[in-house]
Order: C-alpha cells, then sequence, then structure tokens
C-alpha cells in the first residue's frame, strides 16, 4: 500500500537501482540521462535530479555522465520498494 505519492528523485533513484540490477550489479555506473529518458525528464532536469541526491549521499558521480549508487541509496531505495512505491 502506498503511503505517499513517490517524487522524481526517488523514481530516478529506484529506476537506477533497477538497471544497475540487470547490470549485475547494485553499484554498477549507468548513464545518467538514460535513467532521464527512462522516466520521461529532459537533461536539464535529470541534472537538478543528480545535483540534488549527490548533495543527499545517494549518488555519486562516475566517468563522464555515468552515476552509480552509494550504500545509503540503496537502503533508501529497499525503504520505498518495502513502501510499494514501486
Amino acid at each position: 500500500m502506498k503511503n505517499k505519492s513517490i517524487t522524481k528523485d526517488e523514481l530516478y533513484l529506484i529506476r537506477l537501482f533497477d538497471l544497475a540490477q540487470k547490470l549485475g550489479d547494485t553499484f554498477a555506473e549507468v548513464d545518467r540521462y538514460a535513467i532521464g529518458q527512462a522516466i520521461g525528464q529532459n537533461n536539464k532536469s535529470v541534472d537538478n535530479i543528480v545535483r540534488m541526491l549527490a548533495q543527499t549521499n545517494f549518488v555519486k558521480k562516475g566517468e563522464g555522465d555515468s552515476i552509480y549508487l552509494t550504500p545509503q541509496g540503496e537502503k533508501y531505495v529497499e525503504t520505498l520498494k518495502a513502501q510499494g512505491n514501486e
């Protein structure tokens, strides 16, 4: 049961988690703009989302346009999924 609406930032984190899992590693680097396209966000919005998630230590910037989930980000995604916000 959903307790609240999911934000764009949370949706972005969930999609990053899912794409990294498909690559075989929760902490794999994924192109930030590919995630944005997957959730219908433009590049400027993606830059803002990534900046906010990096400030909260949910993601780290990798090589080029890649980002990866931090252990703190992984725990947050697991919390979101447990609440039914998938």
